[in-house]
């Protein structure tokens, strides 16, 4: 079939798509996109300019495109993700627009995929898409090949009849992503205004009864913040996390104390010998790394050149060091002192007459390094800032520095790129299970203070005594509302977190469910009908619930009652809903008035 040119193919399409597909789509897009009035009654693409046409309405949106691209004669079509300028788009970037969309896009693209098979990016790909930058084009589609002649162009007519088939069977698809967007969006608004609440407050509290999704959603946030998206399918969200030094999750339980989250003494053997050592545990740790990274992203070039030479040259010199030890046995450091082995974080040293062995900290060594940079043995300075425990260890910290800078290759500015200032979160599960002023001890100071050193009960070996929290350390913690037999939070502790309520909504339950769900809810509130925020709903208290508890505390989650199918869902009913309803009737959460709607249950 010919065609004078690149116009003349678009009006055809739109003829052939015919006026009712056309119309169908307005009526959808309009509905989708909460607009008053249709683009169109009749036709599906709008004007071509600069050899592209997209859906009419489109603009800041997923969007059904078509091109001419003459160079390589071939007509591009399906939908496109467009983050380039729009005249009209001023109230926040073109990528903020899209990302919506992105997000949609990329959480059911397996499903996408089998209801377009023969589909690819045209230009642009899934990973690049998942990284969006301002300006960019992504099509997810087709391209054929046109002939030309002193006519116009030619497309073979089997080739046009399936670009109009897959115009209609991409209709499912687009309807799909923008009606998940439309989900999405709600989630990542809410999800947007916690993570700011988050960023100002520091740490959080997501409350809520059992099933109310509170570890799930910690979850979602910390990738939200980390990787700037949300994952639909749980197993890659947890293999992202666990892959990424930025997060840490942990959980309380009764017997938990300072020792194991803060900073504890650790036994180690060293061949028939123990050796008794305090090291920073889960909170500490991950608090240094945060800090680092805080720090180093302050640090101009100079800096960064400096610290980025000094970590080169010192792990060849620790590997250096540990080689010597193995072929001899040793690395003589006086007539009468000695490194006889290589830790993680530091050299252990001792002398012939010794009952015991030193240890001669990298961190320690690091910072020497840094402030004697080319400085003879005899004029290195133990500056304020190495500690006392070092101070009075010099005779052994300086034969290893004088043996470092002999080792080392002389310093040079490096081309270095400034390091970016990341986010680190913590999840503490469970948070109120533990006895929280016991396991948090300074920290309760900490956490309001943040950037600032708190003394440590503990100093360790290094002689470091103090804490640091520093502001891009990020706490979640999740609480169970309706366990009367957990810790207490006490009001200094409370005023330090931002608590949020988490509460059921029957967003993701499935159709077989959803009737119990209503009646369970039923018990805890009276109004179920009437909420149309679920995200904020207005609440109030059924006749079925005790007077003296919050319904927002024991009405039990959405998780209860999403399953793969009614058998699971059943299953799900008689042996964790229904148990759940009869403690709470005997705990005296619930009055006898909700028996007879359990029983019924069962």
């Amino acid at each position: 079939m010919n065609y004078t040119n690149f116009e003349n193919l678009v009006e055809k399409i739109n003829h052939d798509l015919g006026a009712e597909f056309c119309n169908q789509f307005q009526i959808k897009r309009r509905d989708l996109a909460m607009k008053e009035r249709l683009a169109s009654r009749d036709k599906l693409f709008g004007n071509v300019k600069d050899g592209w046409a997209i859906n009419k309405g489109g603009g800041i949106e997923v969007q059904y495109h078509i091109g001419y691209d003459a160079t390589d004669s071939i007509i591009v079509y399906g939908l496109g993700f467009n983050t380039q300028y729009v005249p009209f788009a001023n109230e926040m970037s073109m990528v903020g627009y899209m990302r919506p969309f992105i997000n949609a896009f990329l959480q059911m693209e397996a499903r996408i995929r089998e209801i377009l098979p023969d589909y690819e990016f045209v230009y642009g790909s899934a990973d690049e898409l998942r990284n969006p930058q301002e300006g960019q084009y992504y099509l997810y589609g087709k391209s054929i090949e046109v002939g030309e002649d002193a006519m116009g162009f030619i497309i073979e007519d089997a080739h046009y009849n399936v670009m109009i088939e897959d115009f209609k069977r991409q209709f499912a698809v687009y309807v799909e992503i923008y009606d998940n967007k439309n989900k999405l969006f709600k989630t990542i608004y809410n999800m947007d205004s916690i993570t700011k609440l988050l960023h100002e407050k520091g740490q959080i509290i997501l409350q809520g009864a059992p099933g109310t999704g509170k570890t799930y959603t910690a979850k979602d946030i910390a990738e939200f913040i980390i990787f700037n998206a949300v994952s639909e399918d749980k197993a890659i969200q947890n293999r992202n996390l666990e892959k990424c030094d930025q997060f840490k999750i942990i959980q309380f339980h009764a017997a938990y104390s300072y020792e194991d989250f803060v900073r504890g003494i650790t036994a180690t053997t060293i061949g028939s010998s123990i050796s008794y050592n305090t090291i920073n545990k889960t909170f500490a740790e991950f608090a240094e790394t945060a800090n680092t990274n805080f720090i180093n992203s302050k640090k101009n070039h100079d800096e960064l050149s400096v610290d980025t030479w000094i970590d080169r040259e010192f792990e060849k010199f620790s590997q250096g060091v540990e080689r010597e030890i193995s072929e001899t046995g040793r690395l003589q450091l006086t007539d009468k002192v000695y490194i006889f082995q290589v830790d993680d974080d530091c050299f252990r040293y001792k002398g012939d007459i010794w009952s015991y062995d030193g240890r001669a900290n990298f961190k320690e060594l690091k910072k020497l390094i840094k402030v004697n940079i080319g400085k003879p043995l005899k004029d290195m300075e133990f500056p304020d800032s190495i500690s006392t425990h070092v101070r009075y260890r010099k005779s052994y910290y300086l034969p290893i520095i004088n043996l470092f800078y002999n080792r080392a290759e002389p310093y040079h500015a490096l081309a270095v790129e400034a390091e970016e200032l990341k986010d680190y979160i913590l999840i503490v599960d469970e948070i109120n299970r533990a006895n929280l002023p016991s396991v948090l001890g300074e920290l309760i100071y900490a956490l309001e203070y943040r950037g600032e050193k708190v003394s440590s009960m503990y100093t360790l070996d290094d002689g470091t005594s103090s804490i640091v929290i520093p502001p891009n350390l990020l706490i979640i913690g999740t609480m169970n509302t309706a366990d009367r037999s957990v810790g207490h939070i006490d009001y200094a502790i409370r005023r330090r977190f931002a608590f949020v309520d988490m509460l059921p909504t029957p967003r993701p339950v499935k159709e077989f469910a959803l009737p119990y769900f209503k009646i369970v809810s039923s018990l805890f509130i009276r109004n179920y009908d009437a909420i149309g925020n679920w995200d904020q709903p207005k609440i109030e208290r059924s006749e079925h619930l005790a007077s003296d508890i919050r319904p927002e505390d024991v009405w039990i989650g959405h998780s209860y009652f999403i399953a793969a199918d009614e058998g699971k869902f059943k299953l799900k009913l008689q042996y964790e809903v229904v148990p759940i309803l009869k403690e709470y009737l005997k705990d005296g959460v619930l009055l006898d008035s909700a028996k007879s709607i359990i029983n019924e249950l069962s």
